[in-house]
């Protein structure tokens, strides 16, 4: 019996699409597809979705319905999330209602620890871990989640989420609020930074696998080369002295593959190096799998992973 499921995971920066087939106890990739729209763009400023980033995220939805209709699933079958700038822009309910009512697709906005949960089955998926417990950091547009877990028991031991991402701190670049922002953010989690220290990290979503594919030096994304890759935290320190006077049209000549993430790149690089110094991370190992996997696994969206919208 045919087993086929669709996930897509609606981000601050990128919307991705994942369709696998479960069938016969086994899982077959069939379509991965990613879209960079900025959905978190000026999310801090005017505390709702930018026109032209709803736009671009309607498009790339209405695309991924139609690839999940060609496949011969239901649009009202795909597991859709939405995470941190869903939680906070005024509007979002607004658009996701449209995106519902015109594509058939209910996004769901899951909580902080529900991001956590489903990135963690995200990097267990089809994964072999060496150590009893590991730590795992998923940067995003708006938020980046930082997890402890025991691999023995598949279990959180501990998670928490920091409001810095790739678009947020581009953002704060651009408004010279970056330093103050930062500082405030990194003293406020000081105490859950420090009972998480690791000297390896496991990285997963777009900003990292990004990096190692420019670590690797190449011209197109390709996710075989990337997919359990280690690179020394040393390597990516020296990225943000390469790369602070690049521009947008530096990095896609030099890394084509960035497309529109050439916008925000240099930002998730802040984010991850700051966040290497208070882990003091000697290590990260790069996993091509994340939230989409693990939602997809699980076939759906728990109750209490559901951020409650007041009436």
């Amino acid at each position: 019996m045919t087993d086929l499921r669709a996930s897509i995971d609606i981000g601050s920066n990128s919307i991705l699409l994942l369709i696998g087939d479960f069938s016969n106890s086994s899982y077959k990739e069939i379509k991965n597809e990613s879209n960079v729209t900025g959905l978190g763009r000026d999310l801090d400023k005017t505390g709702v979705f930018h026109t032209e980033s709803m736009t671009n995220s309607f498009n790339v939805l209405s695309d991924y319905a139609a690839i999940a209709k060609s496949c011969g699933i239901d649009t009202g079958n795909i597991i859709a999330t939405a995470t941190e700038a869903s939680r906070v822009a005024k509007n979002a309910p607004e658009f996701f209602s449209r995106v519902l009512n015109e594509t058939g697709i209910e996004v769901q906005t899951i909580t902080s620890a529900g991001e956590a949960y489903y990135s963690t089955k995200g990097i267990m998926f089809n994964s072999q871990f060496d150590e009893d417990e590991i730590c795992v950091m998923d940067i995003g547009g708006a938020s980046t989640e930082l997890i402890k877990l025991s691999t023995n028991e598949n279990k959180i031991i501990q998670d928490f989420s920091m409001p810095i991402g790739a678009v947020r701190i581009t953002n704060w670049i651009e408004d010279n609020c970056y330093e103050k922002n930062l500082n405030k953010v990194l003293s406020d989690f000081k105490h859950d930074l420090k009972k998480i220290k690791t000297k390896k990290l496991y990285c997963v979503a777009g900003t990292m696998t990004s990096v190692g594919c420019m670590v690797l030096g190449l011209k197109s994304f390709e996710e075989m080369k990337i997919h359990g890759l280690c690179i020394e935290t040393v390597k990516i320190l020296s990225m943000i002295n390469s790369y602070k006077a690049f521009t947008k049209t530096d990095f896609l000549k030099e890394f084509p593959f960035l497309g529109k993430r050439a916008i925000t790149i240099y930002g998730g690089l802040l984010v991850a190096t700051n966040i290497f110094k208070e882990l003091e991370v000697e290590l990260v190992e790069i996993s091509t799998y994340g939230l989409r996997y693990g939602t997809l696994e699980q076939g759906r969206i728990l109750d209490e992973h559901l951020v409650k919208r007041k009436c």
